[in-house]
């Protein structure tokens, strides 16, 4: 007879050893972005659909289905929460991958391998009529995909839950109703001078240099490297986490605060609990991911104490071009622009809320594929006071939006969520902290913050179901768009004074 216990090790035998293949394929795409020889890439993509095809075999096994359909009869009361939440997360991951049809699974996995290279080509040609079959093709999957695996469920409603669970078209819709008229208006009130930085390039060294000293002292202990595209590659957490970055000679805004950005990321899961095969250990949710890098960012590396700490003793304050308080007024300026990976705080919400607004239209089919560049460029005007000229710097942009080319649809709004999230963890930080949150900070003293977010996000993991569980039992409240609100109308308008004559 199989007791509870060897029942449990047979289970996170086999879920240790999917996560085991996870972690290969991870470094070979840490590879690819960074060490990966030209020509080689033809080789890296055999590689990767033979471990792709190996680990879909290893979630839609017999073995899995019946360790699992055992274990869900275990009487709950002789399992610990962690346990409990272990089998939970692994029953609806693969009640979900059994219920996608392997037609549909190839079909996915071709459309993956040719839609990046129909992206970079439209880009290129500024054409867009290239893309628009493959958005079409993806919209298609993605409505099957909903059918199959959630019959009755709204097929928008599904992807956004895909990505933060209980995410539904009404909340977003509430959310997004909360903050967009306000931002406009605050976006509207802030008059800032153009405080880009002089016209001279900054030594990247001296900018990586900064990063690796700012990183290090957050407590990171991996890899920091160079690629075209900031990531985190969580290779083998808590042990193996990997950063990269992209330094850039005349935009030093853009490294340093993706290094910080990415770090955030990367300190969640380090702060996992390594314990193999108890995947509700595994981070929460894409919206709390994102809190974790918008904390750092946004909320301790966007805050006037750390830069008084940091500018004085960096090799960028030494080579002169650019004095502390500029270079502040810098990282913080109000300006709208055409790409969402550089735009401020102010703005970057709005960014997101036109993505989100073309996917709920072409879901409900309010909106057709064709009509995304007129109507992408309409809102970017409304929203933003930003003229697209083509479509290249409009819906086919580059930097990081190739989310649609690869048929991710409801991750955006996580980004908004995120930076909400961030705001409430921050407040509460500081206040069981006993207020001296921002005192840290000054001091380059981030332990206790580091160690607050471990304790009561990072070695959490999934025991609750959903982001907005645990931000009630960590701030007391559940999601708060007001609170975000109130938090940038402070900010900006504390900082727009300070920039005045």
């Amino acid at each position: 007879m199989c007791t509870k216990s060897s029942l449990m090790e047979q289970l996170r035998q086999q879920l240790g050893e999917i996560e085991a293949i996870g972690s290969v394929m991870a470094l070979l795409q840490w590879d690819q972005q960074v060490t990966l020889p030209a020509g080689a890439h033809q080789a890296r993509k055999r590689q990767v659909e033979a471990l792709a095809s190996l680990l879909y075999k290893m979630q839609n096994s017999e073995e899995l289905g019946s360790c699992l359909e055992r274990a869900r009869e275990i009487d709950p009361s002789t399992l610990s929460a962690m346990e409990r939440a272990t089998i939970r997360e692994a029953y609806r991951e693969y009640s979900r991958v059994i219920k996608t049809r392997e037609s549909l699974y190839r079909r996915i996995s071709g459309l993956e391998v040719t839609a990046q290279a129909t992206w970079e080509q439209a880009r290129r040609e500024n054409r867009f009529d290239l893309m628009a079959p493959v958005i079409s093709e993806w919209i298609s999957i993605r409505k099957e995909e909903a059918a199959v695996v959630s019959p009755g469920m709204d097929p928008y409603d599904y992807v956004l839950d895909e990505h933060e669970r209980g995410s539904s078209v009404q909340k977003m819709d509430r959310m997004f109703e909360r903050i967009k008229q306000p931002l406009i208006g605050l976006l509207a009130k802030i008059k800032q001078p153009d405080y880009d930085t002089p016209g001279v390039a900054f030594p990247m060294e001296p900018q990586r240099e900064l990063a690796r000293k700012i990183i290090q002292d957050m407590g990171f202990n991996g890899r920091l490297d160079d690629s075209v595209h900031p990531m985190t590659v969580p290779v083998s957490p808590p042990s193996d986490v990997r950063i990269t970055s992209k330094f850039i000679e005349n935009n030093p805004r853009f490294g340093i605060l993706a290094a910080i950005h990415e770090t955030g990321h990367a300190l969640y899961e380090q702060g996992r609990v390594e314990e193999p095969g108890l995947i509700a250990l595994r981070p929460l949710s894409t919206g709390m991911h994102e809190s974790q890098s918008l904390f750092w960012e946004r909320m301790v590396g966007l805050s006037r104490e750390f830069w008084d700490h940091y500018w004085p003793g960096s090799g960028l304050a030494k080579h002169g071009v650019i004095t502390g308080d500029g270079f502040y007024r810098y990282l913080t300026r109000v300006k709208p622009s055409l790409v969402r990976v550089e735009a401020d705080e102010i703005t970057y919400p709005l960014h997101i809320l036109i993505r989100y607004e073309i996917e709920k239209g072409l879901f409900d089919g309010s909106l057709s594929v064709t009509e995304i560049p007129s109507v992408w460029n309409a809102k970017m005007e409304e929203y933003l006071g930003v003229t697209v000229s083509n479509d290249a710097q409009g819906c086919l942009q580059a930097s990081l939006d190739i989310h649609w080319s690869l048929g991710i649809f409801g991750y955006f709004p996580t980004y908004v969520l995120g930076a909400i999230y961030a705001c409430q963890l921050f407040d509460a930080a500081d206040r069981d902290l006993g207020g001296l949150v921002r005192q840290n900070i000054a001091q380059g003293k981030f332990a206790p913050l580091r160690e607050w977010l471990r304790d009561k996000v990072h070695s959490i993991g999934r025991l609750y179901e959903t982001a907005e569980e645990l931000l009630q039992v960590v701030t007391g409240k559940g999601m708060d768009p007001d609170g975000f609100v109130r938090h940038l109308t402070l900010k900006y308008s504390e900082i727009n004074l300070s920039t005045r004559d």
